[in-house]
């Protein structure tokens, strides 16, 4: 696999759209290939003229904007390290987030952020602030970039690119480190293993700071054109598709579930869409299946992590139906990257063994930002600890059954939640569930459901436990169950299994 820079990729790119569209956003704002890279150019000068030298910190509060990806692309021409803040996350977060990766310089999407965006700035008062358009706080970029002659020095494959945090519900965000070759080779791994159509135009609807911002570059690099939305509503993102051309969606199953519930969806017309990527969190089966009735044969998953993007990705023609617990996998490793099943002691396990998922290749992390012990933990001889549990089968796809630290013993036995949670789902009245352990003085840990219903329905805990007691057996039969009419998500759109857990202990 090739391993260019992240900036060099995204500058060739760039010229090859020449005068084509390249980044639009639904302000009616666009940018060709040719004035993007004359936009990311003028700001990369005025970081460095602003006190970011090579090796220093940015971070960046923003929505879905031309000019909050232009500032990501600017920072890395410079030389420095991009840390984005995520634009659903709490103050305390984003403060947390500002210290720990050491910025040198704050960028705050102000339009979208005014308030938000004067309480982050005043944290932080000896701190440079440059704003996306004009406030009562910071300095506008507008106002600051103005006839910037553009850098001549080049980036180093091995300088730290980008330091994105993990979602920090087991503990403290940890800064997750990638270099510019490292980040190139995410993206020229992405070009090859995802199926994009010949001539993508992606909408990015949920935030580019995070997952969705990986397609950015594949895209542009296939000659294509990215569309950005603030946020992702099932009305707007059918419209996109119906009226702007909209062939390729990054979603994470929460939105697939939107657009599945969406009234008259059916009726909608979605012959433009031919792509769809799915990750970031697991997806019900029973949904899946309704997705691929819905959409067609076009649905592609990515299981990745912050510290490896690329881990595996199944394929259209994988998700088959008829092939049986086809869709309860995250397919098989994504090309040029190798997936390992490991024990306790790190020794690799026999075909449909449950163990430690392991993974190496070029799109694995550097290293956490400032944490040597938790990198020698993370990575040992070369290979990725995901955290994941799962298995192999004798194909070659990949079956994640629990996070480790998801993981429930109760009464000496293991128990995997997604087990769980899956013969929940399998009930006709059932659209989501979340399982968690909670302790108790017979068993070590009992296993608890949080049930959301499908709208219209009805069932009761006592019909749940019978069921699954008939559909599983007793082990994997939630002692207690309880309704609610949504999960609790994390910021990445993930099931947040500690806020489920601190409330339940908190009563």
């Amino acid at each position: 696999m090739a391993s260019a820079n992240y900036t060099d990729l995204l500058n060739k790119a760039l010229a090859d759209i020449g005068d084509a569209v390249a980044v639009a956003d639904v302000t009616g704002e666009f940018y060709s290939g040719h004035a993007l890279r004359q936009r990311i150019e003028g700001i990369a000068s005025l970081l460095r003229a602003s006190g970011l030298e090579r090796g220093d910190g940015l971070a960046q509060l923003a929505s879905n904007c031309v000019d909050a990806f232009a500032v990501m692309a600017a920072c890395l021409r410079a030389g420095g390290r991009y840390t984005p803040l995520h634009p659903l996350g709490s103050l305390d977060q984003q403060r947390f987030v500002v210290n720990d990766s050491q910025a040198k310089l704050l960028v705050i999407d102000s339009a979208a952020f005014a308030e938000w965006g004067a309480r982050l700035a005043d944290a932080f008062p000896k701190l440079a602030v440059i704003t996306l358009s004009r406030a009562n706080f910071g300095e506008y970029l507008g106002d600051l970039l103005v006839d910037r002659p553009w850098l001549d020095d080049q980036q180093d494959s091995e300088d730290i690119a980008w330091v994105s945090y993990t979602g920090g519900t087991t503990g403290d965000p940890k800064g997750v480190m990638h270099t510019q070759k490292g980040m190139g080779a995410t993206a020229e791994i992405a070009r090859a293993a995802w199926q994009f159509p010949e001539q993508p135009h992606f909408l990015a609807c949920s935030p580019i700071s995070h997952a969705a911002g990986f397609l950015v570059l594949p895209v542009l690099m296939l000659g294509g054109r990215v569309s950005l939305l603030p946020r992702f509503s099932p009305e707007p993102v059918i419209r996109c598709i119906e009226n702007q051309g909209v062939n390729t969606l990054f979603l994470v199953p929460s939105m697939i579930y939107g657009l599945l519930d969406h009234p008259g969806v059916g009726q909608r017309d979605l012959s433009n869409l031919e792509h769809i990527i799915y990750a970031s969190a697991p997806i019900a089966p029973e949904r899946l299946r309704e997705a691929l009735h819905l959409f067609g044969p076009i649905l592609h998953q990515c299981y990745g992590q912050t510290e490896s993007i690329h881990i595996t990705c199944m394929t259209h023609k994988e998700h088959n139906p008829s092939v049986s617990r086809r869709l309860e996998s995250v397919g098989r490793a994504t090309l040029g990257m190798t997936v390992s099943v490991v024990d306790a002691h790190g020794s690799a396990l026999p075909l449909k063994e449950v163990g430690e998922i392991c993974v190496k290749g070029p799109s694995l992390l550097a290293g956490y930002w400032q944490r040597p012990e938790a990198s020698a933990e993370a990575l040992q001889s070369g290979w990725l600890h995901t955290g994941d549990v799962g298995f192999m089968d004798e194909e070659g796809f990949l079956f994640i059954v629990d996070r480790l630290k998801d993981m429930i013993i109760s009464g000496g036995f293991n128990i995997y939640s997604q087990d769980v949670e899956r013969a929940l789902t399998a009930h006709d009245s059932v659209d989501v569930a979340a399982v968690v352990g909670l302790p108790d003085r017979k068993w070590g840990e009992r296993v608890h459901a949080l049930v959301v219903l499908k709208a219209g329905r009805e069932c009761s805990e006592e019909e749940l436990i019978g069921f699954l007691r008939q559909s599983t057996g007793p082990l994997l039969t939630p002692k207690s169950i309880e309704f609610d009419s949504a999960l609790p998500l994390t910021n990445l759109g993930k099931v947040d299994k500690k806020a489920i857990k601190l409330r339940l202990e908190a009563v």
